[in-house]
């Protein structure tokens, strides 16, 4: 199986970035480009649903809350809509220098480096959205 790591330092606090992946209304604002109108269904309890959707770009991720422990780590089954395949994330949020907080990705399960290369460019672009989100300095995208 394949694994891919990506980080970013983000301009806001461990808790302020907790709510950014776990308020269904905040991930819908930056997880996706605008222009997807994206909505988000979060459950932050185990077994809870962590959905993020685009009708116009018609793409659904299908998550399940394996793990959490607020505000600092969040474990979920990721599962695109429409496919059998489940991979693993895991979000670390660690706090780092001038209030900032260090965005830890661990996406593992792929069953082909294609798949793990795809998901590279996809969580790099929404971390840099996240980054942005916060007014990127300090942030930078790791």
């Amino acid at each position: 199986m394949h694994e891919l790591t990506e980080e970013a330092l983000v301009a806001a606090s461990v808790d302020v970035v907790w709510r950014e992946f776990t308020v269904a209304g905040r991930l819908a604002e930056w997880f996706w480009p605008p222009r997807f109108e994206t909505t988000a269904v979060v459950e932050v309890r185990e077994l809870g649903r962590w959905e993020v959707r685009s009708i116009p770009a018609d793409l659904s991720v299908e998550g399940t809350v394996l793990q959490f422990e607020a505000p600092h780590a969040l474990r979920l089954g990721w599962r695109w809509a429409g496919e059998e395949h489940t991979t693993d994330v895991e979000v670390a949020l660690e706090p780092a220098a001038d209030a900032a907080t260090r965005v830890i990705v661990r996406h593992s399960g792929f069953a082909s480096t294609e798949e793990r290369d795809n998901h590279v460019e996809g969580w790099a672009t929404c971390l840099q959205r996240l980054v942005d989100r916060h007014g990127g300095a300090p942030g930078e995208h790791l």
